[in-house]
């Protein structure tokens, strides 16, 4: 069941823009009786209360159905904001410690202590409504996943209403919406981050509702032993800006490895689970450009580099 709007405020991620200003004239569900443009979208769950997410994307090539929803949140997966500048902010992994270590099923949290491995949820037979192809889906063992390989691409038409039910879940019956996103196309093929230098992200806006955002990932210590990654939100109107200052932060933590991005253009909704958890819904475009890093080439063997320089393969990185 639905639970009451006002329950989701303090969830909503710190830079997790969800914009309601949209056209008054779009269609009206008429199964629902929602309209599109004004249906309510909690936005993103933060990531200590992330229980899981259920997930419509529409890559460059084809889409995908997907989901799972657990118990609890992997404490690891919950990374330390370092900084914030502009729409960005610089995030880091830390392991936790426990010693002795945990038993099987058991994790480490942040305190040393083990607690319970977060279990995958029985959520019941989950449909979505909306889609182009007609989605209903049983959990797959081991575990409890759900997805779905075989629907059209894309998977969804922009600004139509989408809606995901679950038949039974260990928080009663579940029910998020979605609105479909117009697919991203990037302006760039490359992302080439000089260090302390402003970088530019573009791509060509749309036309439609709007009731999406722009959500961009990078990570280029792929092989550090406190990585940190990059994340920025972005308005979806066509260009957003990494700062120069979170750039430099980001290099000097270490760059490993081959770099790799993301650029995702959504619509989010989430729900209260219980006493302190949060489950999505999102309804996606992404696409993944090419992303480099000024000085540093990644590499397989010493074929990849450039003159003068040989492989380091355990950090695959030429030096």
């Amino acid at each position: 069941m639905r639970l009451a709007a006002f329950l989701l405020i303090p969830l909503l991620a710190c830079g997790d823009k969800d914009p309601t200003d949209s056209q008054p004239d779009s269609p009206v569900d008429s199964g629902s009786g929602l309209d599109p443009a004004t249906v309510e979208l909690a936005g993103a769950c933060t990531m200590d209360v992330d229980y899981g997410s259920f997930v419509v994307d529409a890559l460059e090539d084809y889409s995908t159905v997907s989901g799972t929803v657990s118990d609890g949140v992997v404490p690891m997966t919950v990374l330390e904001e370092v900084t914030v500048v502009g729409d960005c902010r610089a995030l880091k992994r830390n392991n936790p410690f426990c010693d002795p270590p945990c038993e099987s099923d058991f994790t480490c949290d942040f305190d040393g202590e083990c607690v319970p491995y977060p279990l995958t949820q029985d959520l019941g037979t989950v449909t979505i409504t909306g889609m182009g192809d007609a989605v209903s889906m049983d959990p797959v063992s081991p575990g409890y996943t759900y997805f779905d390989t075989s629907v059209g691409h894309p998977a969804y038409e922009p600004d139509l209403l989408l809606t995901m039910n679950s038949t039974t879940s260990p928080w009663g019956a579940l029910e998020l919406h979605g609105v479909g996103v117009e697919q991203l196309v990037p302006t760039q093929e490359t992302w080439l981050f000089y260090s302390g230098e402003d970088l530019a992200i573009t791509w060509e806006p749309p036309v439609g509702l709007a009731r999406s955002h722009v959500l961009l990932r990078v990570t280029i210590d792929q092989h550090g032993t406190t990585p940190i990654s990059l994340e920025c939100s972005f308005d979806d109107d066509g260009e957003g800006i990494i700062p120069g200052d979170i750039v430099e932060l980001l290099v000097s933590a270490g760059v490993t490895g081959f770099p790799n991005g993301s650029l995702v253009r959504r619509t989010v909704d989430s729900v209260v689970l219980g006493d302190a958890g949060c489950a999505e819904f999102v309804v996606s475009s992404t696409r993944n450009p090419d992303v480099r890093v000024d000085g540093y080439t990644p590499c397989h063997d010493d074929e990849d580099c450039p003159e003068g320089q040989e492989c380091n393969e355990k950090l695959e990185i030429c030096e």
